[in-house]
């Protein structure tokens, strides 16, 4: 009988993949990639909310143009820098009310106060040293003045009630 002798190859089987060396260089520039990515649309999310804030200032300056001359009554927005927001007063100085169905308040009170508007800071408003922003009842502006908002002003024209923004 003839004896098959089994011969054992060995030979070195080397498995696909990546080394622990490559898998942290690649995981650290996923790291950097994101964080400078989170850095920029963090930037670019607080400039939107900003333009947002704008929008809603100066939408409500027009209405409250439009309403005071509607109403044939005075209005006033008065402004609270501490809170970040501003509210609708309906009625000439000594006997004004809160207008408390104001578009887009809150009995009234507009607020950046939130989650959504919480990098939004209103840093000043003056009206002839005033923080009230007032129209006559043939919408004509009392005294105009500006509004700044983070780093951006509303700048209200007298007599007419025009604003820029710059």
């Amino acid at each position: 009988m003839i004896e098959i002798k089994k011969i054992k190859s060995y030979s070195k089987i080397t498995a696909g993949g990546f080394s622990l060396v490559e898998l942290i260089i690649v995981i650290t520039f996923l790291a950097i990639f994101a964080s400078v990515g989170l850095t920029r649309t963090k930037l670019g999310v607080d400039k939107i909310r900003t333009q947002v804030a704008i929008d809603q200032i100066t939408s409500d300056i027009d209405i409250l143009r439009s309403m005071a001359f509607a109403k044939h009554d005075t209005l006033t927005m008065v402004f609270s820098l501490p809170s970040d927001s501003y509210t609708i007063y309906i009625g000439p100085n000594g006997g004004r009310s809160v207008l408390a169905n104001f578009p887009n308040s809150t009995n009234g009170v507009v607020s950046f106060r939130n989650s959504n508007f919480s990098e939004v800071d209103i840093s000043s408003a003056n009206f002839g040293g005033s923080r009230e922003l007032q129209f006559l009842p043939l919408g004509d502006l009392k005294i105009g003045g500006s509004i700044s908002i983070n780093s951006n002003t509303i700048t209200i024209k007298d007599l007419t009630g025009k604003w820029i923004v710059n």
